[in-house]
């Protein structure tokens, strides 16, 4: 099994002895998981991910977070690009009103210069959006009808309609399940995942946040991508195994075969 999206080892939640990313990393290999990517946001958070890409069965991606839009540098992000070309992809990047509705333009220019970025670099992207469906879709069906999508991309830990779900896909788009997918009151998120083809699915944990059921409520971490691809398994009436299987080859897929 593979994490597909986590934060393991950026920022201070992995600072504590019982955190501590070697630890957190062999207790997800007991469990089978095999690779994790690890994600960071902001230009504060580069020598965690330095470090963290020194261990072995890890892979990397950075990109600036909506969140963090305010920030965007492009000179500064294509340094970071230079020094570590081994990241798989640029993200997470995208647009989140819900957190962030006051700066909504500055949000949509960061994001369409970051998509161009990846392009230029024959990047896959990972993509956040939260309360943002119709801007998101708008800027990504302009960037595949411009070219700019030829690596594909993610949207990480999907959480939204049936009709972003669809729009997603027709644009050649993956769909990532978190630990919310495990949810008593999720039902109508699991129903959408009824729908997405096997050869699009991915699993992650987003961790440390979003732990699932049945932990949820603590800090999350990758050997719990293991929870979320069992109920994943289920929605799509298929074995463990075969859920493994398949994530597995999307995942290698999208991030490390070659683009371009």
């Amino acid at each position: 099994m593979i994490d597909s999206h986590c934060h393991v080892g950026i920022g201070e939640e992995w600072k504590t002895p019982a955190m501590n990313p070697k630890i957190v990393l062999e207790r997800a290999h007991a469990v089978g998981v095999k690779e994790i990517l690890t994600v960071a946001c902001d230009y504060t958070d580069v020598n965690d991910l330095k470090q963290m890409l020194t261990y072995q069965n890890v892979l990397g991606a950075f990109g600036i977070h909506p969140e963090n839009a305010e920030q965007f540098d492009e000179t500064h992000l294509s340094d970071i690009l230079d020094e570590f070309p081994e990241l798989v992809a640029l993200g997470e990047i995208g647009l989140d009103y819900f957190y962030c509705p006051e700066n909504r333009l500055k949000q949509i220019k960061v994001f369409e210069k970051q998509i161009e970025i990846a392009a230029q670099r024959h990047l896959p992207i990972i993509i956040h959006t939260r309360e943002a469906e119709k801007d998101t879709m708008q800027i990504l069906e302009a960037a595949m009808q411009g070219g700019l999508l030829s690596s594909s991309g993610v949207l990480h830990c999907f959480t939204g309609t049936s009709f972003l779900a669809e729009q997603a896909l027709n644009i050649g788009l993956y769909v990532s399940a978190s630990g919310i997918i495990t949810f008593k009151k999720a039902a109508d998120l699991r129903a959408i995942f009824q729908t997405i083809p096997n050869e699009r699915l991915l699993v992650e944990t987003d961790s440390p946040y979003l732990a699932p059921v049945p932990y949820r409520g603590k800090t999350n971490e990758p050997k719990y991508v293991m929870e979320t691809a069992n109920v994943l398994a289920e929605i799509k009436k298929i074995t463990l195994t075969e859920m493994d299987t398949i994530t597995t080859q999307n995942f290698k897929k999208l991030f490390q075969e070659k683009k371009g």
